[in-house]
């Protein structure tokens, strides 16, 4: 009988991991999903945040590619703008028949991120419906597709900004919110260099990651409440956005240098890196214009919290998700490593001079101080920041040649357009249905297969 007890929960564990992903990355990235599905709670509408909520960690920890598509398809049907079905519904398809692949996974990130980059968003929301919890389903995408080629991902990711980019310099239309990209990006560097056994660089990109990712969750979470929180995404000392930036850099160029076949794609991950970063600039600054309210003390305290403390605090706790990848614990409280020697003292320069303003200002004693100044200053580098639209305002001149090109092009994907399948109705009541069915004819594809 004493064999039989102990036996059980072995038994139950090994049933939960045959189900389950329980890596602590995966386990890291569905702890993240929780307060990221803030931003789709409404008074009328409860319960389409915990629809949202039990879909995304269906599709973060559940072990069946069947199952992931099913609710990666629920959570797309949730959102009126999302990518359409004549796209969506082959990929998550393709998913299920032929998991892990580079083009399927290329393929289903239009479907996490069309909304966010493709659509504008109504309301003058940026990043979509959920960008905070596509993010986080980009990131789990890639961590749970080790077989598909890094160099591949990389290359369709940069090719994805570059279009975007390009679409929006030549139609005159402001980008999206191209920076939800970068934890994607930064996941397939981690991927790569454990497959090339760098635990250090691994360990240095999954920092990035995770941090990047804390801030897609805080600015979901609090947005609504504290826009400004939107400005510790910003490359700029002391932010927090300059940490993840600086991450990511240090880790493309130890993939460049230690990785044979990594030389030029290492140094081009790190300009690209240097992009997305560009594109917060225009993101932050259209947030702060469409937000015309006053800028509160308390936002400017919270502010100066995250960038004092946010990322020990995010590094200290997923600490042991850091030591599972690289195989050394981290809690960078004094200063940061790059992993090639290099090491960032950002935290040391603010909390020394925290110190120092605490003892020889005195805040406390001054009615209003530096909250106040940094209050009426907040406003006027919104204004600053939405300087960069003007890029997009009007398409530039082009030669002959190239404007019959680009109006061939468009007369084409006019004639595309008019072949498309049919707009369908409003499909979020009926969606788990859908993809219930949808899910029966896979398996009974597979079945057939088998």
């Amino acid at each position: 009988m004493r064999s039989v007890s102990t036996s059980c929960p072995d038994r139950a564990l090994h049933i939960f991991a045959s189900l389950f992903h329980v890596d602590p990355v995966s386990l890291c990235l569905a702890l993240l999903v929780v307060p990221a599905c803030v931003q789709a709670m409404q008074p009328e509408r409860a319960g389409r945040a915990v629809v949202l909520c039990v879909a995304a960690l269906a599709a973060v920890l559940g072990l069946s590619p069947a199952v992931q598509a099913v609710a990666l398809g629920v959570i797309a049907a949730q959102d009126r703008g999302a990518c359409p079905a004549v796209w969506s519904v082959p990929a998550l398809l393709l998913s299920v028949l032929f998991p892990a692949q580079t083009v399927v996974v290329l393929a289903v990130l239009p479907v996490l991120f069309w909304s966010a980059l493709v659509r504008r968003p109504d309301g003058g929301q940026e990043g979509g419906a959920f960008p905070a919890v596509m993010g986080v389903l980009g990131v789990s995408l890639v961590w749970h597709a080790p077989a598909a080629v890094s160099a591949e991902l990389v290359a369709g990711l940069g090719a994805a900004v570059i279009g975007l980019l390009g679409r929006s310099v030549l139609g005159a239309c402001r980008p999206g919110d191209l920076g939800l990209l970068r934890p994607v990006l930064l996941m397939v560097l981690v991927v790569a260099a454990q497959a090339e056994g760098l635990a250090v660089c691994a360990r240095i990109a999954l920092e990035a990651t995770l941090l990047d990712l804390s801030l897609l969750v805080l600015t979901a979470a609090l947005g609504r409440v504290f826009p400004v929180l939107s400005v510790l995404r910003l490359p700029f000392p002391p932010l927090p956005g300059l940490v993840v930036l600086w991450l990511g850099i240090h880790a493309a160029l130890g993939m460049a240098a230690g990785v044979e076949g990594w030389s030029v794609l290492g140094v081009g991950v790190a300009l690209l890196l240097g992009l997305l970063g560009l594109s917060d600039i225009l993101v932050v600054g259209r947030v702060f214009r469409a937000w015309q309210g006053r800028v509160s003390g308390v936002s400017v305290l919270l502010v100066g919290a995250g960038s004092l403390l946010l990322p020990a605090l995010v590094f200290g706790m997923v600490s042991p998700v850091l030591h599972f990848v690289g195989g050394e614990w981290v809690w960078p409280v004094w200063r940061m490593g790059g992993g090639d020697g290099a090491s960032l003292r950002l935290p040391a320069f603010v909390l020394t001079g925290a110190v120092l303003w605490c003892v020889l200002v005195r805040p406390w004693r001054v009615v209003g101080g530096i909250v106040q100044t940094a209050s009426t200053l907040l406003p006027a580098l919104g204004n600053l920041l939405s300087v960069g639209d003007g890029l997009f305002e009007e398409a530039p001149s082009l030669g002959w040649k190239m404007r019959c090109v680009i109006v061939a092009g468009r007369r084409r994907l006019r004639a595309l357009g008019g072949v498309k399948a049919p707009v369908l109705p409003d499909l979020r009541q009926g969606a788990v249905g859908l993809w219930l069915m949808l899910l029966g004819l896979v398996l009974a594809v597979l079945g057939v297969m088998a």
